[in-house]
């Protein structure tokens, strides 16, 4: 248990609402670009050129969007003054015209904001294929900046114009002390539902805060995303636009946060914030009904546990079973066998919950009650010991449905 003096401002069972951390503000609206009535195109503006950070995909196939984006954090040192984010539409695999229209969004918002185009990101997601409706984000512009707020509203729509399949919007934030007593801010916010594996997946994140970064943090947030968004799996696949992005105003502290030592506040809330973020993507997973946690203990190397939770957290076989409530211990085992971990079946032990299914080679078919109960809990608890060492490893996934199916089989109808 950690024991850090991180504040929790908001989680599912919290009424408080969030504000944006000092030096940002946001606001949203319904450009036309998804399906339906919704909002579907932010806009969040600082109040200078902020360092910033990124994680962009691992896929080979990259968007317009995320191209731009990485060139532009490269060419201005980190410096962000202003982003653009987008659902309905992924602007990947549009050739140059999908090229060129990222780079017009990023112009469009540097003269409403009178800034370096460079200093301007741009985030998309949806369809792939699909090219922007670059008049409707015209038209639309002006207004989103007449309308920028530092609110609660600003924040909370924002998170809301940036889902696709979704059924929840996603936002995790924390207060941290500081040693004038005074706090600092950090607040996320994220999409992701299908398409979710780990090494990135169909996702956006991003963590603003109003506590000074410095040099690290492109370094904390690489650490922060191995520890949470690259822990999880919905279905298997990555997408063309996946992006985390952490920005810092610096507006709460006189130096940069010493991210050498990892015990900082600073580290552990954006730490923290990534985790519960990836954790509601998980929870999150299209057609899931319930959020699957799977803890890997004793293996031999951080590798070998890595290795054997994702084999477990990506089985089509365990994840099925654990939507029909079945305590069925034998995927599981199956799952450990092939993830290539070093492993003696006479000292592996298996279980869910609390209850131990498998240990000393022998399997205790008497405790399957026991965990038949855990399965219908949320979070799902499966673990495995493999008695190698002292290594651990989490991962987390949900259970599989008949709706994944039925949402995937009609996502672009």
């Amino acid at each position: 248990m950690r024991s850090d003096p991180l504040e929790h401002e908001q989680d599912d069972t919290q009424a408080a609402r969030p504000t944006p951390p000092n030096g940002f503000r946001f606001s949203s609206t319904d450009a036309g670009l998804a399906k339906g009535a919704r909002l579907d195109l932010w806009l969040a503006v600082a109040d200078d050129a902020y360092p910033a950070a990124a994680v962009f995909t691992t896929n080979r196939v990259v968007a317009s969007p995320v191209a731009m984006s990485r060139e532009h954090l490269r060419l201005t040192g980190g410096r962000v003054r202003a982003i653009l984010v987008n659902a309905g539409c992924a602007n990947a695999c549009t050739g140059q015209g999908g090229d060129e229209d990222a780079a017009t969004c990023a112009r469009w918002v540097a003269e409403l904001v009178q800034c370096d185009p460079r200093e301007v990101l741009v985030f998309s997601t949806g369809v792939i294929g699909k090219r922007l409706n670059m008049p409707a984000i015209e038209r639309s512009l002006p207004g989103l900046y007449e309308s920028l707020a530092a609110t609660p509203d600003a924040l909370e729509h924002a998170s809301r114009a940036i889902l696709t399949t979704d059924l929840v919007p996603k936002v995790s934030s924390r207060r941290i002390p500081l040693r004038d007593g005074a706090f600092g801010s950090m607040v996320g916010l994220a999409k992701g539902s299908g398409m979710i594996h780990p090494q990135m997946a169909t996702m956006l994140g991003f963590v603003f805060t109003d506590l000074m970064l410095g040099d690290s943090t492109a370094i904390a947030l690489r650490s922060a995303v191995q520890q949470s968004f690259h822990r999880i799996d919905v279905d298997g696949d990555t997408s063309t636009n996946d992006s985390v992005l952490a920005w810092s105003s610096g507006r709460r502290s006189e130096k940069p946060l010493d991210f050498d030592d990892t015990a900082h506040a600073g580290l552990v809330a954006l730490t923290d914030i990534s985790i519960d973020l990836a954790k509601r993507i998980a929870r999150d997973g299209e057609g899931a009904t319930r959020l699957i946690e799977v803890r890997v203990r004793g293996a031999a190397s951080d590798h070998d546990a890595d290795l054997c939770a994702r084999a477990i957290a990506t089985s089509m076989l365990v994840r099925t079973a654990v939507h029909g409530n079945d305590p069925n211990w034998g995927r599981i085992v199956a799952a450990v066998g092939r993830s290539g971990a070093d492993l003696d079946t006479r000292r592996l032990r298996v279980g869910i919950g609390d209850a131990c299914l498998f240990e000393d080679d022998t399997p205790h078919p008497d405790r399957e009650p026991t965990a038949a109960a855990a399965l219908r809990l949320d979070p799902v608890v499966l673990w495995a010991e493999l008695g190698r060492g002292a290594c651990e490893s989490v991962y987390y996934t949900c259970d599989l449905s008949a709706d994944y199916v039925r949402i995937n089989a009609n996502y672009r109808s």
